[in-house]
């Protein structure tokens, strides 16, 4: 009786610690999953010298620019590849609230791309043309004779809107929308800067216009159109664009700070988008170059569109498209946009022939900041440059710009 008990013992042991064995395994394995939303989309090369190199040659830059002040992210891809993220600092300093992958950042400028991407997209649909006048969509608008294609370059010669709505209101409690905007040019008719074509001039005016463009187009609010159009079939989850009092309540929002980790509060022209307004998170941002290449949300003729030097703006030697600055860098097309706003700093950098994508976010205007050339020769000199033509064509003239068939 004593000997059968002591048979089904270690048998019993063995189906307990076989079924223990088999949750903790599973259990690891779903914690895993579910932990790393990115899992299934990007994956780290393997850990080979030049891997761990890299890794730790931006470990040692990030620590570096956090102790003169850098508050933010930084990430890295490469090949399709996410192959390093980092975080320093805080994305609410006064609850110490770390920063963290799900944290969002306004892109400020950055969010140009996403705008005429949208424009690009109603292109190809045959909705608009880029030769169309802004007078088709606002006949009323005191400034005429130009098109979508000059709004998109900076040339329509509009004067910048942050400035002369700075000038003429008094009460800065109210947040002022696209439309105010729009309403108050009928009302005031500020002085354009220069004619239309004339030259390159950096224009807030027109990449908000070419936003209220989307909205009467596609008959939806700009930040549905891009839920809808961008930010949904590329799987960006933590990117949104704010709306005054509808997206106060969204999780990790990081506040944006200027001296002193004070708190931005001059918050009247928070309402305005296209030029701005869109908040994202390193990784949301990666999903967004992934995009691009993937043909997803755009055929890739018209998208490159974007990419093609629409001439070189002057006193500036690098050249602009739709959306994204463009130079070349060691013989290699690279494009990029920065971004500030109210705190807030944002670069995205690609390098299209090596898919090198490198971002950057931060919530402190003060501080150290990572700059482009720095960016690229930690990364691309050092580990991935491999030695081409130069790939820059020749500058177009900018009346000279070819569109294609929206229809092919």
């Amino acid at each position: 009786m004593s000997h059968s008990r002591n048979y089904k013992i270690p048998e019993i042991l063995l189906v307990v610690f076989t079924t223990i064995l088999l949750y903790i395994v599973f259990t690891s394995d779903w914690e895993k999953r579910n932990n790393s939303p990115i899992e299934t989309k990007f994956s780290h090369p393997e850990d080979t010298s030049w891997y761990v190199n890299l890794r730790n040659d931006l470990d040692n830059s990030l620590n570096n620019k956090s102790r003169f002040g850098f508050n933010g992210t930084i990430l890295v891809g490469w090949d399709n590849k996410l192959i390093y993220e980092g975080y320093k600092g805080w994305a609410n300093y006064k609850e110490k609230d770390s920063i963290n992958k799900h944290t969002k950042f306004q892109i400020g400028s950055v969010s140009k791309q996403f705008t005429a991407v949208a424009i690009l997209q109603l292109y190809a649909q045959g909705k608009l043309n880029l030769k169309d006048s802004i007078s088709k969509f606002f006949p009323d608008l005191p400034y005429q004779g130009f098109t979508i294609h000059q709004l998109l370059v900076h040339r329509s010669g509009l004067s910048n809107y942050i400035y002369f709505i700075d000038r003429i209101v008094e009460d800065k409690s109210t947040t002022y929308t696209n439309n105010d905007i729009i309403r108050l040019w009928k009302e005031y008719k500020p002085i354009p800067y220069y004619p239309p074509g004339r030259r390159f001039d950096y224009s807030n005016s027109g990449y908000m216009l070419l936003a209220s463009i989307i909205e009467k187009v596609s008959g939806m609010s700009y930040p549905e159109y891009m839920h809808k159009n961008i930010f949904e079939p590329l799987g960006m989850d933590d990117t949104f664009v704010y709306v005054a009092g509808k997206n106060d309540t969204v999780p990790n929002i990081a506040e944006g700070y200027k001296y002193h980790w004070k708190i931005v509060t001059e918050a009247y022209l928070n309402g305005t988008y296209g030029d701005k307004g869109i908040y994202s998170t390193a990784e949301d941002m990666f999903k967004w170059d992934q995009g691009l290449y993937s043909g997803k949300i755009l055929n890739t003729d018209t998208l490159a569109l974007a990419f093609e030097p629409m001439g070189k703006p002057a006193h500036f030697k690098h050249n602009y498209g739709y959306g994204w600055r463009i130079f070349s860098y060691n013989g290699q097309k690279v494009l990029y946009h920065a971004g500030w706003w109210q705190g807030f700093k944002s670069l995205l950098i690609r390098v299209p022939d090596e898919k090198l994508t490198i971002v950057i976010l931060k919530n402190l205007k003060t501080g150290a900041m990572f700059s482009r050339n720095e960016l690229l020769r930690l990364v691309l000199d050092n580990y991935l440059n491999t030695p081409i033509e130069a790939i820059v064509p020749d500058i177009p003239q900018f009346n000279q710009c070819h569109f294609p068939d929206p229809a092919a």
